[in-house]
Parts: C-alpha cells; structure tokens; sequence
C-alpha cells in the first residue's frame, strides 16, 4: 500500500494546475486541435477536386462522406431542412470537441479539460439562442423574459422577470461545466493514478525506472475516459446544441 508521504512527496513536484503550465498545455492543444482538423479537410478537399468520375473514391474520401453526411442527416432531423446550410459549422463543432477530448492519448492536454474552452463552445450555443429566438419569434422572444399583461389584442410587457433570465442561462452552465466536468475528472484520475505508481515503484526501487505499472494501468482507463467518453460528451454538446437551438424556432412545434 502506497503511504500518504510518499504521494504527497510525488505531487509537490507535479503540478498540474499551475495556471502558466495548463495556459501553455492547453494554447498547444488548441493550435493542434485546429491544425489537425484543418489538414484532414484540406486533404480531403484536394483528393475531391483530383477525383475522377470514372474512377472509384479512395477510402479516405469514402470516410470523410459518410461522417460529414451523418452530421448533415442529424442537422436536418433535428432542426430542419432550412438549417442544411449551417451544416458545416456543426461539422466542424463536433470534430472540435471529439479531437479535443481524445487528443491526449498522444501525450497532449486535452483543450476541454479548461473550463475556459468549454465555456467558449457553451457561449457560442447560448448566443445561437438568442439569434435563432430572434430570427423566428422577432422582439416576442424577449417576452419570455418580461411579466406580461395579456389584452384582447396583444400581451403588453410590464417588467423584467429575472426567474426566466436566470432560467435560460441554464444551457449555458449545463453545456459547458458537462462537459468540463467530464473531461477534467478522466484527466485528474489519470494523473493521479500515473504519479501514485511512479512514486511506488520510486519507493521500491534503489533507482528511478519507466513507469511500467503506470502505463498499463492506464490503457484500459484511457480507452474509456478518452474514447468512449469522449465521443460521448462530444456527441452530446453536438446533440443539445441543436436542441437548444430547436427549441427557439417554433416553440408550439419544438423538441
């Protein structure tokens, strides 16, 4: 059994909450994440326009078709055929978030374990509702928020309500901590878990070793933290987004 000194010993010199490192780790994610992401389409941009009729598409193009027609058949179940257009925004929203939740099997930060990140993408959404309520409900969207006196003729506001404003800051903190929450709680196990054996094996040994015990225990864990939940949690921010969004557009005929 692992003694409280020797962990505490090991996590004085770990620090991975130091507001400059995680800055730093994190500002790296998100140049890769972006870049990974822009050079995947790009290639596949590239292998469309070189591609022959008469000939059969590669694999990588056959790939990139189903997974950008799968989101683009999600887009028009969820919200409608007039929101086919904005297909690309969740394309790239969706690859955003799976890459950014999985990039760490490779050895980098993972950007949405920064509660920063994930109120970025939850910001984006919550104004999103407010463009679509506008667009499709014009100034009676802001109604929701006002105390109202309803006429023969129409429903006058009289003052604020702030339970509904509060109310509809829910998607917000409800998107973005989901998914901060999950991402950073892998991360932490993981960490802990991978220091905890170092400093056993430290403890054992006349002299520092690879962390052999560390690094298969944390296979099966980061299949599931990074992976399974990942593609979750990514799937899940994709999914409510669109849902949020729905709810805007036609209230007697929403989700």
């Amino acid at each position: 059994m692992i003694s409280h000194t020797v962990v505490a010993a090991g996590f004085s010199t770990y620090q991975p909450f130091s507001f400059t490192q995680s800055i730093a780790n994190v500002s790296i994610s998100i140049f890769l994440t972006t870049l990974v992401i822009s050079i995947l389409f790009i290639i596949y941009r590239v292998k469309i326009k070189k591609q022959e009729a008469h000939l059969p598409s590669s694999n990588y193009v056959i790939c990139f078709q189903i997974y950008i027609e799968f989101i683009r058949n999600m887009v028009i179940e969820v919200l409608g055929k007039k929101f086919e257009k904005i297909t690309p925004f969740f394309i790239y929203l969706f690859s955003y978030i799976l890459l950014s939740n999985t990039i760490s099997i490779f050895g980098f930060a993972n950007p949405t374990s920064s509660l920063s990140v994930t109120l970025s993408l939850g910001v984006v959404t919550f104004v999103g509702i407010f463009v679509i309520g506008i667009k499709y409900q014009k100034w009676s969207f802001l109604k929701k928020y006002t105390f109202n006196i309803n006429t023969k003729k129409k429903s006058i506001p009289v003052m604020i309500n702030p339970l509904n404003i509060i109310g509809q800051i829910t998607p917000l903190i409800s998107l973005s901590f989901r998914l901060w929450g999950n991402i950073f709680a892998g991360t932490l196990i993981t960490t802990m878990l991978l220091v905890s054996t170092q400093n056993a094996m430290d403890s054992v040994l006349p002299f520092h070793f690879f962390n052999v015990i560390g690094v298969f225990i944390l296979i099966p864990l980061h299949i599931y933290f990074d992976l399974l939940s990942g593609l979750i949690q990514a799937f899940v921010f994709f999914l409510l987004t669109m849902v949020y969004w729905k709810m805007e557009t036609n209230e007697k005929d929403s989700i």
